[in-house]
Order: C-alpha cells, then sequence, then structure tokens
C-alpha cells in the first residue's frame, strides 16, 4: 500500500476513534485533510503536519468518553499519530 493510502486509512479511524469521544472538531479537520489528500497531497501533508505544533494541537488530545479516559483507544490514537506523522514526513 503506498504511502497516500497508508495516510487516508490513519485519517478515518483517528476520524472515527474522535468521534467516539465526542471530538467533532479535531474530527472535522482531519476529514478536510483526508478529502483533499487525493487532489493536495504535499499541501495535505503540510497541512496535517502543521497540526503537531503548539498548545491545543492534535498531539494534546485525549479521547474520553463519559468523563472516563479511555485507555485502549488513547494508546491506539498515539500510536496512529506517529505513524501519521511520519508517513507525512517522508511526503512533504
Amino acid at each position: 500500500m503506498n504511502d497516500l493510502k497508508n495516510i487516508e486509512q490513519i485519517l478515518i479511524r483517528m476520524t472515527n476513534l474522535l468521534r467516539l469521544s465526542n471530538v467533532e472538531g479535531w474530527a472535522e479537520v482531519l476529514d478536510e485533510c483526508n478529502r483533499k489528500l487525493s487532489v493536495q497531497p504535499v499541501e495535505s501533508t503540510i497541512k496535517i503536519l502543521s497540526l503537531y505544533g503548539g498548545m491545543g494541537s492534535l498531539n494534546d488530545v485525549i479521547l474520553y468518553k463519559n468523563g472516563q479516559p479511555l485507555f485502549q483507544e488513547n494508546s491506539e490514537f498515539d500510536d496512529l499519530r506517529g505513524n501519521l506523522y511520519q508517513l507525512c514526513k517522508k511526503i512533504k
């Protein structure tokens, strides 16, 4: 599977996890990046990489449901977040 397809699959899974935790704002941001990925791959990966810096960034997202942290989902989300970053760095 090529890098763009991997990025697409990661974004879909991350979006699903975000929606499970009612983090709709971030889910919408990642959906938008995914929609543009096939048309503007370099610009999309640059946008994705920009989400990783500063306070309130994608790095700061912690998934909760009913006030309780989702341990398994947070672990998966963290792995996906790291993989996404590495794949985007290769394309940028």
